[in-house]
């Protein structure tokens, strides 16, 4: 877990990455984050289950300065682990081409229920122990909007995930109490459309990014300046 320190903003952001990934993903929007004030804690999940993961999440949550609640950002899985952080602790979900679960949902389960995508053909290993994505195909198949060399070097970065969080269903889903934000990613080659615009049917609001899968890394100064604005934001309504 990454913290940053004190801000003069109302909120701080807590950002929790997706399978496969570790919180480096999320170096250049946490420093753009804290050139502008905004207190941010990145979660470090790889914990072996979906409970665990949330845990982790929150103990992140815990470290954030006392600057009120805080907008929580999930990207791909990272989705399943803010859905099932206390509202109690929460004034905003955003969810980056995120999974969107409800009750009783599975992460896998939603990936089987749309259409396949190169996902798949992607992943090497058993799916009910631990995968990795294939290092020749992972740069396009998650960033193929960014130049060759940062392809590469965010493909190095990384890790093996362990299957058995994305077969564990979700006990809450925080977005039925608070307001969230969907950002719907238009070349994400991940998450299939169809599952996608199901997410945007449960969401607050959406936006929508010509935008890979990941988006923290080809629209960083856009998700910067979406969570700047969540965090300064006097008041939060269920449009927001």
């Amino acid at each position: 877990m990454t913290l940053s320190s004190p801000s003069s903003a109302s909120r701080g952001v807590l950002l929790v990455h997706g399978a496969w990934h570790t919180g480096n993903a999320w170096a250049g929007v946490a420093a753009g984050l804290r050139a502008r004030g905004v207190a941010v804690a990145v979660a470090e999940l790889h914990r072996g289950s979906l409970a665990a993961d949330i845990a982790a999440a929150e103990t992140a949550l815990d470290q954030i300065p006392e600057v009120g609640h805080a907008i929580a950002c999930g990207h791909s899985y990272g989705g399943a682990v803010i859905t099932g952080l206390p509202p109690r602790r929460i004034d905003h979900l955003v969810y980056l081409a995120a999974m969107m679960p409800d009750r009783g949902e599975t992460v896998l389960g939603l990936l089987a229920s749309a259409p396949s995508t190169d996902l798949r053909a992607s992943m090497i290993g058993d799916l009910a122990e631990t995968t990795t994505l294939d290092p020749k195909t992972a740069g396009d198949l998650l960033h193929a909007q960014l130049s060759e060399e940062e392809r590469a070097r965010h493909t190095a970065e990384l890790v093996p995930q362990a299957m058995p969080p994305g077969h564990q269903p979700t006990i809450s889903a925080a977005w039925h109490q608070l307001p969230s934000t969907y950002v719907l990613c238009t070349e994400d080659r991940v998450i299939h459309p169809e599952l996608t615009h199901r997410f945007t049917t449960r969401a607050t609001r959406t936006l929508t990014w010509h935008s890979d899968h990941g988006v923290f890394a080809s629209h960083e100064e856009e998700t910067v300046e979406l969570l700047h604005q969540l965090a300064t934001r006097s008041c939060l309504t269920p449009a927001d």
